[in-house]
């Protein structure tokens, strides 16, 4: 399977309550209004149950020991799946379940270390200093922009100021269009 059947991708990234989530869902819902198809991704640290016990495909899936079950309503789908490695690729993800379904962008919210460009969220109020480090060359270049309530931060890529009206999302968007989008002007 060649590359140009997977969406760009774009990682939203960020220490622990540095709003990761919040830019996430903002960033998409804006995407959406100006007609992107967007999917994401969630990474998480902990295990998790989208069904719940008793439940008839949570039986399928603990009971029964089903490799994969397809929960199914109308308008809506999820997928419980068994994986037997410790830590799931997120380009391998993608690939299987976002390749050729009409997606424009996957959002991945977390993956700090992954392979995608990155939007960080840092908030000075909480962490001392920002994933971003201009010194590691590789891993910054990785780095569109950084979100952050720091106006003094010093980077060598764009700064967009965190504000109470939400600029800082459309400006984010801006810069997922014209640098993953549409590079180039295209």
């Amino acid at each position: 399977m060649n590359r140009s059947e997977i969406p760009p991708v774009v990682s939203i990234v960020g220490k622990k309550n540095s709003g990761k989530t919040t830019l996430t869902v903002a960033v998409a819902a804006e995407l959406k209004r100006r007609g992107v198809r967007v999917a994401s991704v969630k990474h998480g640290h902990h295990a998790f149950e989208i069904d719940q016990p008793g439940r008839d495909s949570w039986r399928h899936f603990h009971e029964g020991e089903v490799e994969a079950v397809l929960l199914v309503a109308s308008g809506k789908l999820a997928l419980v799946m068994r994986l037997h490695d410790e830590e799931p690729d997120p380009e391998a993800l993608i690939r299987r379940f976002y390749a050729d379904a009409g997606y424009d962008l996957v959002l991945v919210e977390g993956y700090k270390h992954g392979p995608f460009p990155k939007v960080e969220v840092f908030r000075r109020a909480i962490h001392e200093r920002p994933i971003y480090d201009p010194g590691d060359a590789a891993g910054a270049e990785l780095f569109l922009g950084i979100v952050s309530d720091d106006p003094d931060l010093e980077s060598m890529i764009p700064l967009i100021p965190l504000d109470a009206e939400g600029g800082h999302v459309r400006r984010t968007a801006d810069l997922i269009e014209e640098r993953v989008l549409r590079p180039g002007g295209g």
